[in-house]
């Protein structure tokens, strides 16, 4: 076992087979994503098919010199020298024909790819051994939403799914910052190993809200169970 595990490898979420996961997005929210969730030992399938450009660096986490990249190479690099794992890489859009998984990430700037990504999700629930769960990360500059969905929870996800033409662009300017796009990143790992350690330990013994928001500038938090 890599050595870098050591000072949490008794956790109760600590993936004992290197679990994998699928993401689908390997920008903002994605690229922090998959290096927490890398770091504590679980296995990442990442699609995306960007490039990545020079207004990425601020809020995504690539060095300079990735400038050109394929966002999924970059992040494959990085989690490779920082977290000593390999991550199975994608350059490739969500489609309906996408492999699905029972724990998906959904960190998409967009509600199409997100629907798409729910619904290659929901196909891994019949006979699925453990408890399915689709976490959904939702970004702004100073602002932060996360639906961690179960399959009791579909229809109450399904509703908050609309179209992308019916709401209004931010400017390029206020779009997204390092240290929120973190913050997301890492609070979607947290409850996820929350829910892992429930189906180790057999009982709801961690929380893991369905919505969760964030609102950095008047520190609220708003909770829906």
């Amino acid at each position: 076992m890599i050595q870098h595990f050591d000072r949490f490898k008794d956790a109760p979420w600590f993936p004992k087979d290197r679990e994998p996961v699928l993401i689908g997005g390997a920008g903002g929210i994605g690229s922090w994503l998959t290096f927490f969730l890398t770091r504590v030992g679980f296995t990442p399938i990442l699609y995306d098919f960007d490039i990545i450009e020079e207004h990425n660096i601020g809020g995504q986490l690539f060095r300079a010199s990735d400038i050109g990249s394929y966002k999924v190479t970059a992040i494959s690099n990085i989690t490779r020298e920082f977290c000593g794992s390999e991550i199975t890489t994608f350059v490739d859009r969500v489609t309906q024909e996408t492999p699905t998984h029972h724990f998906c990430f959904s960190a998409f700037d967009n509600m199409q790819a997100r629907r798409d990504l729910f619904e290659i999700w929901k196909k891994s629930i019949p006979g699925c051994p453990v408890t399915p769960i689709f976490i959904d990360g939702r970004l702004e500059m100073e602002q932060l939403q996360i639906y961690c969905v179960t399959p009791d929870r579909i229809a109450d996800y399904e509703a908050t799914l609309f179209n992308d033409e019916d709401v209004e662009d931010a400017p390029c300017t206020m779009k997204q910052s390092s240290h929120t796009a973190g913050l997301i990143g890492a609070t979607m790992t947290a409850w996820f190993t929350n829910h892992i350690a429930n189906i180790y330990e057999r009982q709801n013994c961690r929380y893991v809200p369905f919505y969760y928001e964030l609102f950095i500038p008047m520190g609220l938090t708003t909770t829906i169970d």
